[in-house]
């Protein structure tokens, strides 16, 4: 059964959509009839912002742990995105942090966001919960930028640990992953998606992986050409 978003998600999105510019979907390729991994440019927030507030279709979001948890939330504000990122100093910092600490996990979990356990063998714990989540009809949407401050419209390197998912999904289901590239164009305010992409039969994981994750750039960059961004 698909999820829905919860009611406090809901009605943040319809607050923001009032005073935030519409941003209108189109599609290279049909929807398959199965839930599908989207796989997008973080641009600085920017993609899953967008992604979040216009996408018609209810998609389980990858989120750093760190924002999905009241404490963690608070130490990732004060002691990197607020002093190190902005530059504040720490006072103001942590006047700011508190009160954002209680909102926005209450407001990812309310938006069905799936913790992102980076760099431990939790990470497993993830890939768990999205390929249930697969199986329960749930779409999935992921920003693997390494650098995921990077503005600019062309995709660089991404992370490939997003792609065990078929290994896990395929071992549960027999069946493979449609991988869908997502773009978000600032200039056209639109959101698109590619090409339906999928691993192949008879090809060792290791050799496809890095094959699937070309092939999901390429079109992501050529989705940004499409609107004239690169």
């Amino acid at each position: 059964m698909t999820s829905n978003y919860g009611l406090l998600f809901n009605v943040c999105r319809k607050i923001v959509r009032i005073v935030y510019p519409t941003f209108h979907y189109e599609r290279q390729e049909k929807n398959p009839e199965k839930p599908v991994v989207y796989v997008s440019h973080h641009q600085n927030l920017f993609g899953p912002f967008i992604t979040l507030l216009w996408f018609p279709r209810v998609v389980r979001t990858w989120i750093l742990e760190v924002f999905l948890d009241r404490e963690a939330c608070y130490k990732q504000y004060v002691d990197y995105t607020f002093t190190k990122r902005f530059g504040w100093n720490k006072y103001l910092a942590k006047s700011i942090a508190y009160p954002i600490s209680f909102f926005i996990p209450k407001l990812l979990h309310s938006g069905k966001g799936i913790p992102v356990h980076r760099g431990s063998r939790k990470i497993l714990k993830t890939l768990k919960m999205s390929v249930d989540a697969l199986i329960n009809g749930d779409n999935i949407a992921i920003f693997p930028d390494i650098d995921y401050h990077d503005s600019s419209s062309e995709v660089k390197d991404m992370y490939e640990g997003f792609l065990y998912l078929e290994k896990y999904y395929y071992e549960i289901t027999g069946e493979h992953i449609c991988f869908v590239p997502l773009y978000v164009s600032k200039k056209q305010r639109k959101i698109i998606t590619g090409k339906n992409i999928y691993f192949r039969d008879d090809i060792k994981f290791a050799e496809e992986r890095k094959i699937v994750l070309q092939k999901i750039q390429d079109n992501l960059n050529q989705l940004a050409r499409s609107c004239d961004e690169i």
